[in-house]
């Protein structure tokens, strides 16, 4: 091989080295550059993470000051809470947490509003009374890329850790209201809302009636003034069992709230045996009862309203779950006198027909 030809050989392998070299140069400085940010090339890190006072990742703490935990005890105004937490990242970068910090009130119609940001305790206002007490927190730092991590939103303290001090929530509202009640609650299809200042002027034996409040249903003790006349469970659920006028009262530890009800028409009904008209006049009458007029029955077929006065319009096909003979109910009005007909009540559904007195149909009598 002559000197020349071994010169070039020489030179193509320099040049070959120089760019394999510089494959691998760009090829690393690919691979450096998916560390670091497209802006100042700073090295990405780990998001910061919350920990509580046990140290506990994801979590932060609650504290009440100053205060004994006793098995009545609830949040109430004037309480101060402390909320604590620690924030690290495997960086060490410098915490920033503090300013996300919001003390968020969801009251007793699922509306939330901010209460306090940017603090690490809140002290419960006189107008926080029936809130319950949530917090949101963002574990941030001032440095580092990432500087913060999911937000963590805790809806209830209260019921946040049951290894803390923080009572039962919501806040202690100092008044209470029964705003309404919903007439056969058990009966999806005949169940019916009613404002509590409307009140019923119909029942029967077994009626039931769901009573509600602006306060948190579980912590409600309920009392009836009568309950041979009306029981009351521990929800607020009323069932009648006789006439009379009687009074449920709902009661939040020093707090309470009351309804009455005197319904003026109470219904009783033959269980087992259908009567013709006659028998079904003579069998009321006998008990020093009535049978109803139409208008005692329903006043329209489907359409419900309280007050009503009728029977059907404020009880609905909850009729149906009552034990009764027949499907119809005897009305004392005469329909054709030719015919000896007279009128009669559909329990499903409020329609009111007639049919001739020799019938054999469902009785219902008014008590005086």
């Amino acid at each position: 091989m002559t000197d020349s030809l071994r010169g070039k050989m020489m030179k193509i392998k320099f040049i070959h080295s120089q760019v394999v070299m510089l494959i691998v140069l760009l090829n690393l400085g690919r691979a450096s550059a998916t560390d670091l940010t497209a802006s100042a090339g700073i090295i990405n890190g780990t998001p910061p993470v919350i920990y509580n006072d046990k140290n506990e990742p994801g979590k932060v703490s609650f504290h009440r000051k100053n205060v004994v935990v006793d098995d009545d005890d609830e949040l109430d105004i004037s309480d101060s809470i402390e909320l604590l937490w620690k924030v690290m990242d495997a960086e060490g970068d410098q915490e920033a947490t503090l300013p996300t910090v919001e003390w968020v009130c969801t009251d007793v119609n699922n509306k939330q509003h901010v209460l306090a940001s940017g603090v690490d305790h809140y002290d419960i206002l006189p107008d926080d009374k029936g809130c319950t007490i949530g917090v949101n927190i963002t574990p941030t730092t001032t440095t580092g890329v990432p500087r913060a991590n999911n937000t963590l939103s805790i809806k209830d303290i209260s019921n946040y850790d049951v290894e803390d001090n923080i009572p039962s929530g919501p806040v202690n509202p100092h008044a209470m209201n029964i705003i309404s009640y919903i007439v056969a609650p058990l009966n999806h299809e005949a169940a019916y809302y009613v404002t509590a200042d409307k009140k019923l002027q119909t029942a029967f034996a077994g009626a039931q009636i769901q009573l509600e409040t602006d306060n948190e249903a579980d912590q409600l003790e309920w009392t009836t003034s009568n309950s041979a006349i009306a029981e009351v469970s521990d929800s607020g659920l009323v069932t009648i069992h006789a006439k009379g006028p009687f009074k449920i009262t709902a009661r939040h530890n020093e707090i309470k709230t009351s309804i009455i009800f005197n319904p003026q028409k109470f219904f009783v009904f033959s269980e087992k045996t259908k009567m013709n008209w006659y028998d079904a006049k003579a069998w009321c009458e006998n008990q020093g009862y009535r049978l109803p007029v139409n208008d005692d029955l329903s006043s329209a077929q489907g359409k419900r309203e309280v007050p009503s006065g009728a029977l059907w319009q404020e009880w609905g096909s909850s009729l149906d779950d009552v034990t009764h003979a027949g499907t119809v109910y005897w009305s004392s009005e005469e329909a054709i006198a030719d015919e000896d007909a007279y009128y009669y009540m559909y329990t499903a559904t409020g329609r009111i027909t007639s049919n001739t007195s020799d019938k054999t149909e469902g009785v219902a009598c008014i008590m005086p």
